[in-house]
């Protein structure tokens, strides 16, 4: 049992525990969650609490920090060579992915994710054609526990009907909205990074021709709401044999960057008139 002194110590939230070791926010949380730093979580957003004591016990225990030897490199598969270039080098941005099949789209936005984890990002994905199943096991492969994550809020996993249909029907005003709030619920968890992976466009262009219109208002409304937050980031799958020739033309007119069957190219946005 803690001793009455431990127990009645004043509790340091995440940033006052990485500025008194010295280490980032994301080292912090990694610390926590493989059981190496006790915390507390407190609140309906199950924010991380420290006590000094255990803090200092780091510093007098250097093994506890100390990480694991590196292991040497895994030789990259195929699909992996082929796709570790879709990867934005960017950590923040608009970025629209094409590809020909949902296969081929994961393969790109898998190598994304775990870019992002590893920087200490928060994950929101829009949850459509069994990704969350895609997920786990990309997850698992990586020796990555998918509940540890969603514990943490590093992960986070919601349907297309969570978020870009919140009002039955989707408007590109709350769907900006929606993402925005996304950002600001990761900064209020202390992330300083979020990426946002977005459903493929081609599920719902079926709705009609106004959302083709309204896709571009979406589109362009993220590219003037991002710049407002330099630490997100969001992908938006487009699948090119689902959806029409004009929704194609305008990615390439609504984003800053495109990448095409694993080819990053730049978008066309501020370069043509819309």
């Amino acid at each position: 049992m803690d001793s009455p002194i431990k127990q009645r110590a004043p509790l340091l939230t995440i940033t006052e525990a990485a500025t008194f070791l010295n280490v980032s926010k994301a080292t912090i949380r990694r610390w926590t969650d493989d059981g190496r730093l006790a915390c507390s979580r407190i609140g309906s957003r199950n924010e991380r609490r420290f006590i000094q004591a255990d803090l200092a016990q780091l510093i007098t225990k250097p093994e506890l920090t100390s990480e694991p030897k590196p292991q040497p490199a895994k030789r990259p598969s195929e699909t992996e060579k082929n796709h570790s270039n879709t990867v934005p080098e960017s950590n923040s941005g608009h970025h629209c992915i094409v590809s020909d099949t949902i296969e081929e789209e994961w393969a790109s936005l898998a190598p994304a994710i775990l870019k992002a984890l590893d920087e200490g990002a928060q994950v929101l994905i829009v949850d459509v054609l069994e990704r969350a199943k895609r997920l786990e096991g990309l997850l698992k492969a990586n020796g990555i526990s998918m509940r540890k994550l969603l514990d943490s809020h590093t992960l986070q996993c919601v349907s297309i009907d969570d978020s870009y249909f919140l009002s039955g029907e989707f408007r590109w005003d709350r769907s900006v909205a929606f993402i925005e709030s996304a950002i600001l619920a990761a900064k209020a968890r202390g992330f300083e990074q979020i990426l946002v992976v977005g459903a493929d466009s081609g599920q719902a262009e079926s709705i009609g021709l106004s959302y083709v219109d309204e896709m571009k208002k979406y589109e362009l409304g993220l590219d003037a709401m991002l710049t407002r937050y330099p630490g997100a980031s969001v992908l938006c799958p487009y699948t090119a044999s689902e959806i029409s020739a004009q929704l194609m033309i305008q990615g390439f007119l609504t984003h800053p960057q495109m990448c095409i069957h694993a080819t990053p190219v730049p978008g066309l946005l501020g370069q043509v008139a819309l």
